[in-house]
């Protein structure tokens, strides 16, 4: 008999193949469903044993309902989107909706979010930021709404608050010692924004990997360099791929970590473009797993940053508080991240 404790919008959807969107619309809107996949995910909800946490399966009246709000980073990348999911999935198997607003990489823009979700005296506040926004925090916190970071910690001296994200410097260390572990001695972290908070942990994962690789008699060639891309999209990958193609065979990175998936999609091209192989000449991985297009001409290997988890735990942390606010305890969690390997590194 499955448990259905252990069951969720994401493992119905992944095992109907369609969306956690289509499955909660199925639960809630079935109206906007097609014959065909509601077929598919009542397979799967009776194959998996779900049953919705909120009664009858349906989400209360909307005037009752506890609202979560979320604002994101950059909608445009994949990372946010996919913690919006687990944020969901979390939110829905409570009897709660959750909004997600755009802060478009804007500071003020972000402020004037966090400020529109007090007005609206929503239940709760996740804030996904780039840089320290104390002043965010102390907004929510003196409208006594629940708030906690995503993607960034919280700074010491600001106000308490839970923060949960991918370990960055885990992810620039497995990324390192993949291409150290395949043979490649000379090493390149390539990146852009070193101000971010994790641009700089994957840096140092970088910088411990080759550390740790050279100590105990280890191998005394493995070095690492950084290169500014001037950037974090498919085009600065791009030009970057086009200069070190341009370097002498002896001089130029064996093995390249970039920051995120579209610098890595546009150094390959580039290298491909010029003649370089891959991953026989240089080998490319990813500190990320984003959905990018183009995808580029080869699989690239990323280090996953499993995403949907993080919004669930930030939504099991928000409820935590939610229950009991004097007995919560601020933590900052850290997700560990996957190693997806493809035919962009050497086996």
């Amino acid at each position: 008999m499955p448990n259905s404790k252990k069951v969720g919008v994401s493992d119905i959807a992944k095992h109907a193949g369609v969306s956690i969107g289509t499955v909660s619309n199925y639960l809630n809107y079935p109206e906007r469903v097609s014959a065909t996949l509601k077929t598919r995910i009542s397979r799967a909800i009776a194959d998996l044993g779900y049953v919705p946490k909120h009664s009858g399966g349906q989400i209360p009246a909307s005037n009752t309902t506890p609202v979560i709000g979320f604002v994101m980073t950059d909608i445009e990348h994949s990372l946010f989107t996919s913690i919006f999911e687990g944020v969901q999935e979390v939110c829905e198997d409570h009897g709660m909706q959750v909004v997600g607003l755009n802060a478009l990489s804007d500071k003020q823009r972000q402020s004037d979010m966090v400020r529109l979700l007090i007005g609206m005296n929503v239940t709760g506040i996740l804030l996904s930021t780039v840089e320290d926004s104390p002043e965010d925090v102390a907004a929510a916190r003196a409208a006594g709404i629940p708030i906690i970071l995503i993607d960034h910690t919280n700074p010491r001296d600001a106000d308490p608050v839970c923060s949960v994200m991918s370990d960055n410097v885990s992810a620039g260390q497995m990324a390192a010692e993949e291409l150290i572990r395949t043979g490649c001695t000379r090493l390149a972290f390539l990146a852009h924004s070193f101000d971010y908070e994790s641009v700089q942990d994957r840096q140092l994962g970088v910088q411990k990997a080759v550390m740790l690789a050279g100590r105990n008699g280890g191998d005394a060639r493995i070095s690492s360099g950084v290169i500014d891309s001037g950037g974090l999209y498919v085009e600065d990958g791009y030009e970057s791929g086009l200069a070190i193609a341009a370097m002498p065979e002896g001089e130029r990175p064996d093995g390249i970590v970039t920051v995120d998936t579209p610098l890595g999609v546009g150094v390959i091209n580039a290298l491909l473009e010029q003649g370089v192989r891959i991953p026989e000449d240089i080998s490319v991985i990813a500190c990320e797993e984003a959905q990018v297009k183009p995808l580029g001409s080869l699989p690239l290997t990323s280090v996953a940053a499993n995403a949907t988890d993080i919004g669930r735990k930030a939504m099991t942390q928000m409820l935590d508080h939610m229950d009991d606010a004097d007995a919560h305890v601020h933590v900052t969690a850290l997700i560990k991240p996957t190693l997806i390997r493809r035919a962009s590194t050497r086996r």
